[in-house]
């Protein structure tokens, strides 16, 4: 008897289709969740006002390129993309007519915006009555600040970030990155999820009013749970942490840098015999977690003096002895050496990566987390996969970021049904722009 011959395996959204009208961060990343599992997402844009995220660096050889952002083409990965000119007399209409063939909707303008084109819910509705669409703004479709604009950097700051991110005696910081942009689309992309699968169920559309302002609110640990309960407000801790003790970044001194966060008995212990059982560990005040957290910067104290002692450059000998002092040869290590001594007494640390680190990680190399993809104008680069991985039917970047209006011809000649002489007709008139 023959073999039977495997099927492949369907995507999870194969079949789905998406109009996206989001832009910059959270919207985009929520619809790339579809693309790389199957989804037709189209990016909808307009050569008159590119896509913000466009105009953002980084450029190859940093020359500014609408078609050349490595930010847009991280983001964009899997899609399709178009260009309207939203006002010429035909473009509105365009648009409908490729939303009556839309599973879904996305969008992250403020609240109104939408509705100016023609396309909010309701208009949408009477296009395509069972479609679902999700719209991302700031802070939600009403409210005091619902009109307020801005993008992650005023959202981390609005959400709480900023007053808990800096030193106990400086100003609140923020994060180098727009940090609410990687946190708040897991949460955007969860609640469509949840959407398509009430459609597929009931054949009823949904609205999802998403507030990327009460997305983020969940990253806050246990400070708005700490106020009301215990009328305490946290506050910046610098690298220290309310739960752990020592909790810090550590200087070798080959520069780099390595992180120890001991939250448990277990892990003070070990970290006390990956030391060598130095006194100052064994001192009353270090016997309990509670006393070791008032205990801080006694602690770094300690640390920072082995990290500079302990570890040794590169070129230095793998073994060396302490000049002047008695005993067996003290044994230095290269930064990599202390992670891996720490770790194998169940310390929980690590070291500080560089963007070349990251890009050269082992751990990411064998989870094929980069894939490569050759763009038109950028070349062979390198793009983030989704975070996770599914058994049956893992993610796949199938293309590179979309050029401005790169797949106008498809997308109208064969989703919208376009005749070739009513394409010539409308890109002549500079409808596609």
């Amino acid at each position: 008897m023959s073999e039977p011959v495997s099927q492949p395996v369907r995507k999870p959204f194969e079949g789905l289709r998406v109009a996206d009208f989001a832009w910059v961060g959270v919207g985009p990343l929520v619809s790339k969740y579809l693309a790389d599992h199957g989804a037709e997402v189209i990016r909808i844009e307009s050569a008159t006002y590119p896509e913000t995220l466009r105009r953002v660096g980084p450029f190859v050889d940093d020359t500014p390129n609408i078609d050349g952002s490595g930010y847009f083409a991280n983001f964009n990965s899997s899609k399709l993309g178009v260009s309207v000119n939203f006002k010429h007399p035909k473009g509105p209409e365009l648009v409908r007519r490729l939303l009556a063939h839309c599973d879904v909707v996305t969008e992250s303008y403020t609240p109104g915006t939408m509705a100016r084109f023609g396309f909010d819910y309701e208009s949408v509705r009477q296009i395509r009555p069972d479609v679902i669409m999700i719209s991302m703004p700031l802070y939600g479709q009403d409210g005091p600040w619902a009109h307020y604009a801005g993008y992650g950097h005023v959202l981390q700051a609005a959400a709480g970030y900023n007053h808990f991110t800096g030193w106990e005696d400086g100003p609140p910081l923020g994060t180098g990155v727009a940090y609410t942009d990687f946190l708040v689309p897991h949460f955007a992309a969860i609640a469509l999820i949840a959407a398509l699968d009430y459609r597929r169920r009931t054949g009823h559309g949904q609205y999802i009013d998403f507030s990327q302002f009460e997305a983020a609110i969940h990253g806050l640990w246990t400070a708005i749970l700490d106020w009301t309960v215990n009328g305490h407000e946290q506050t910046r801790l610098g690298n220290h942490d309310l739960e752990a003790a020592p909790h810090n970044a550590y200087r070798c001194r080959d520069g780099r840098w390595v992180v120890i966060a001991c939250e448990t008995e277990k892990h003070w212990e070990g970290l006390k015999a990956a030391l060598g059982r130095p006194e100052w560990c064994d001192m009353e005040r270090m016997r309990r977690r509670w006393q070791r957290i008032n205990e801080q910067k006694e602690i770094d104290r300690h640390l920072t003096f082995w990290f500079e002692d302990f570890t040794r450059l590169p070129s230095e000998a793998a073994l060396q002895v302490e000049e002047g002092v008695e005993g067996p040869p003290v044994r230095k290590y290269t930064t990599e050496e202390v992670v891996r001594l720490f770790q194998s007494f169940g310390v929980p640390c690590g070291i500080v990566q560089s963007p070349e680190e990251m890009h050269a990680d082992p751990q990411l190399a064998h989870r094929h987390h980069y894939w490569k993809l050759e763009h038109p104008v950028m070349g062979l680069r390198t793009y983030d996969a989704p975070a996770f991985k599914l058994s049956l039917t893992p993610s796949e970047l199938t293309r590179p970021a979309p050029l401005l209006g790169e797949h106008n011809e498809y997308v109208f000649k064969q989703v919208v049904g376009l005749s070739d002489d009513e394409y010539v007709d409308l890109l002549a008139d500079g409808a596609f722009e």
